[in-house]
């Protein structure tokens, strides 16, 4: 249904704060006058109809403003002009507050006019100065639309009430804040770590200005007041009242937020929410920061330290959420364990294992078979199996468009290089994991081979090169390839060589988007970076990536973006302060299905 404000109109039933019944023939239970159903643009609609409907509504509203509530039997035409009567009432109270409760239980008894309510609520809010009560509105309206959000905000609270015992006092803590959903918090895990770090940091807060002679909540109420002085524009004393629990409610908000922050740097997630208020001038934050924000953050920010480390699960879902979250744990296991061998193969196999729902986890192998291999050849050749393991069960398998470097010292002969190239063959047909870890070692194991020499031969040899003898170990091709594989090898520098593996088999070549889009190899790359990196890139790793594809960031961009138009009838990337997203729908929508 679309609805769109219109003028005030004059002939609406006004309702005073006197208390007074109008005697009908409608009662609860009684049969509503029918009204097909129709767009409803304004209270002005009223007039088109007949005069039983209007004798209907006119009791109608008055049993909702007395909390009586009428079955309207399908006949949302009646709840839609009280919708648009409630508006005009507004022009004429002044009150939000009363405006909000009256919309609040209109979307309840008739959930037809709940997306509605919220959206002239938020408009009416924002017409009238108040920002904060827009964006708690907008907040919960994001709530009620989202399908992904599985419970509301009571049930958030009784959820986590109930798993962590908390007592009457901190349940009454935890009801201060409004809940803003968001992926991270979505993580029951770390919800429960940031509710006890929020409880026990507001604890600390209040023993804190008592030291100083003062109750927490007196100091709240103190600051908020100042906020609300200078909003309240109007003297309105119904109004400031309102402004100032609503102000009181951000300030607790905003610490829950920066709880929140703190568990997410605990964790290693990248991104923080912002914790500024949301309506404020320089004399507002200033007071704001000095007597609330700063003591709270010394307080929070140290006993984040006391939080659990996540589970396994937790960890999967941090990494999907975060796909280079990864990139830090992998440095400390690198540190930890550059002597332990063994330990450093064990704690990779398991960085693997949590990030085995994040689509860049074939990175980790990849990046720790390079940084292994100056110290241990088998262990960076198995790391390296892994990242294969897992690169196949990927979306695209890289080697076929990215060569990928070896160190050079991995192999002190042709020999053992063609060995790992047979084990690797061997892999990508038969996806054996467990075998192909197995046959590394082999590649190192002593050859003993029985060699008869022809005398003459190596003779004439000798005469024809002298002084390159040692070529006679050469009598294998840097270059391989089977049924199913073939491999190129080329040396890069006196460190590394370059091993470029390309399967023959064409359904695993084969693109994952569609022929339509004109894609070049480069164009696939950057797609496939956004999206093992959850569709967002920051904009300098972008354009590393670019410089080393040999292009320049922005045009790149455009010019992917010019191929998807077609399709998309939208732009593919987008820019979002530092980062580059793309909407994952979009991006659905360039796949094969």
């Amino acid at each position: 249904m679309t609805v769109e404000d219109q003028n005030a109109d004059e002939s609406i039933v006004d309702i005073s704060n006197q208390s007074y019944k109008i005697e009908s023939d409608y009662g609860l239970q009684s049969n509503v006058p029918a009204w097909s159903h129709q767009y409803i643009y304004s209270y002005a609609e009223l007039n088109n109809a007949t005069k039983e409907q209007k004798r209907f509504y006119t009791n109608f509203k008055v049993s909702f403003l007395q909390g009586d509530f009428m079955d309207l039997e399908g006949n949302t035409n009646y709840a839609f002009i009280l919708l648009f009567d409630l508006l005009n009432q507004f022009e004429v109270h002044k009150s939000l507050v009363n405006l909000e409760n009256q919309f609040r239980k209109l979307g309840e008894q008739y959930p037809k006019t709940k997306s509605y309510v919220m959206t002239f609520l938020v408009k009416t809010m924002k017409s009238a100065g108040d920002k904060e009560g827009a964006t708690r509105i907008e907040a919960e309206q994001y709530d009620y639309q989202n399908s992904q959000v599985n419970y509301s905000t009571y049930e958030w609270r009784n959820k986590h009430s109930k798993t962590l015992n908390l007592n009457k006092e901190e349940i009454e803590i935890l009801n201060r804040i409004w809940y803003n959903p968001n992926s991270f918090l979505s993580i029951d895990f770390c919800a429960s770590e940031i509710i006890r770090l929020y409880i026990g940091s507001i604890g600390k807060l209040a023993r804190h200005y008592l030291e100083k002679g003062i109750l927490i909540d007196e100091e709240f109420k103190s600051v908020a007041t100042i906020f609300a002085s200078i909003e309240n524009t109007s003297g309105n004393a119904n109004n400031q009242r309102y402004l100032i629990s609503n102000f009181i409610t951000e300030f607790h908000t905003i610490l829950f937020k920066e709880c929140e922050n703190s568990i997410r740097d605990y964790y290693g997630h990248k991104r923080k929410l912002g914790t500024e208020p949301t309506i404020a001038e320089n004399e507002m934050i200033a007071a704001f920061e000095e007597r609330i924000l700063l003591p709270a953050r010394a307080i929070i920010w140290p006993a984040r330290l006391n939080a659990k480390k996540p589970d396994i699960e937790t960890e999967k879902k941090l990494n999907t959420l975060n796909t280079s979250r990864w990139k830090a744990k992998l440095e400390k296991i690198q540190f930890a364990y550059l002597n332990n061998h063994n330990r450093f193969f064990e704690k990779v196999v398991l960085l693997g294992e949590e990030n085995d729902q994040n689509p860049a986890v074939e990175n980790i192998f990849f990046e720790a078979s390079k940084f292994f291999a100056t110290h241990n050849k088998e262990i960076a050749l198995k790391l390296y199996i892994y990242y294969l393991h897992y690169d196949l069960k990927s979306a695209v398998f890289d080697n076929k468009q990215f060569t990928k470097t070896i160190q050079k010292n991995l192999f002190a002969n042709n020999i053992q290089l063609h060995d790992f190239q047979v084990v690797v063959s061997d892999f990508l047909n038969d996806r054996d994991l467990e075998k192909a870890l197995l046959s590394v070692p082999q590649i190192y194991a002593p050859k003993r081979k029985r060699i008869q020499l022809d005398i003459n031969s190596i003779k004439e040899v000798q005469k024809q090169h002298s002084g390159t003898v040692e070529l006679l170990n050469v009598y294998l091709k840097d270059d391989f390839e089977d049924a199913n594989n073939s491999f190129k090898t080329e040396e890069i520098s006196a460190e590394e060589i370059r091993i470029e593996i390309t399967p023959k088999n064409s359904k695993t070549c084969t693109s994952k988007y569609l022929g339509s889009l004109a894609f070049t190899v480069t164009h696939t790359s950057t797609l496939e970076l956004f999206f093992k990196n959850n569709y967002s890139l920051l904009q300098s790793e972008l354009e590393l990536f670019a410089k080393a594809q040999g292009a320049f960031k922005n045009q790149l961009i455009d010019s992917i973006n010019e191929i998807c138009y077609e399709d998309l009838d939208d732009v593919l990337i987008e820019e979002d302060e530092e980062y580059y997203t793309i909407n994952e729908n979009y991006y659905q929508r360039l796949i094969v299905k």
